[in-house]
């Protein structure tokens, strides 16, 4: 499993002071100057956090098996990500439903997996509620955007009661499975803490704009901390060396990702709603394998 490293409250700490400073930042700059900030955050650090799937893989089949078949790997890699844009084109809303049930399980194995003594049913469930349920609080916020990108993507009509639904239901289920992990004796967290956090991203949702406020939850709470625990499961340690190391070892995954992202907003940049829907799409389709790389590593 990869554990969170040792200054993980330095990394709370981090990300409250990051929010703070980015909502403040939002005072001064209008939508525009939001979204592309916000664009370029999700492109270097929030691409850079899943650029390093395949040394992981490898890093992790070493340690078991003692070999690595690097192409092998990575054609099974590139198959998924076609699979899921062929995916999308079929069955685009079907396919946006699985990617947000996937995104959420991800975003809540992030922050969960290491507070846990062991993983479980019960803890993957917990892990897809809680990471819906931040989700759909985004959502239903900025639901008259949400609706229009939803409907670009995959024709299908949404009204914001249909986000605030929900989040009700997967914020009671988040608790119902918190309360069932807490009888199983297998989390133990500090309550008021994380209940702190989910205020603070209540905050950020309701006042920073739609990309705005999805970059700061992105950036700040998931991939920083990620990028932190895959190069300590890689090196063993987070210094300069290993930063370094990490960088180097994900630089060509990540510029060919931040490349033809960037090259579909520039195509897409006159109409927000259809570059968001497009945008979604790509994100899913290199989502998707990492979630499954990541999911592995833990479970190992």
């Amino acid at each position: 499993m990869i554990k969170s490293h040792k200054n993980f409250t330095q990394l709370n700490s981090l990300a409250i002071v990051g929010t703070f400073f980015s909502l403040w930042l939002a005072i001064f700059f209008n939508e525009g100057v939001e979204n592309n900030l916000a664009y370029f955050l999700i492109l270097t650090f929030g691409m850079l956090h899943g650029a390093n799937d395949l040394k992981l893989i490898q890093h992790a089949q070493e340690e078991v098996q003692g070999k690595f078949h690097f192409y092998k790997v990575l054609a099974a890699y590139v198959l998924v990500i076609l699979l899921v844009f062929v995916f999308f084109y079929f069955l685009p809303a079907l396919a946006f439903i699985v990617f947000l049930v996937v995104s959420g399980y991800h975003f809540g194995e992030q922050h969960w997996v290491s507070k846990l003594k062991v993983v479980s049913i019960w803890s993957k469930l917990f892990f897809c509620a809680y990471g819906l349920f931040v989700l759909f609080l985004l959502f239903y916020f900025h639901s008259d955007k949400v609706i229009q990108v939803v409907y670009k993507l995959t024709e299908v009509t949404t009204t914001s009661n249909d986000y605030y639904f929900v989040a009700l239901i997967t914020g009671l289920l988040m608790v119902l499975f918190y309360i069932i992990l807490k009888m199983r004796k297998e989390l133990e967290i500090n309550v008021v803490k994380e209940l702190f956090f989910l205020v603070i991203f209540t905050v950020v949702f309701h006042t920073a704009s739609l990309l705005w406020s999805f970059a700061i939850y992105f950036i700040l709470w998931h991939s920083l901390p990620s990028i932190a625990d895959q190069i300590t499961f890689l090196y063993g340690t987070l210094d300069k060396e290993s930063i370094l190391k990490y960088l180097k070892s994900s630089f060509l995954y990540w510029i060919v990702a931040a490349a033809s992202s960037a090259l579909l907003l520039y195509i897409f940049r006159d109409d927000m709603e259809v570059a968001l829907s497009f945008f979604i799409a790509f994100l899913a389709a290199i989502t998707i394998p990492h979630v499954i790389v990541i999911s592995r590593l833990n479970h190992h």
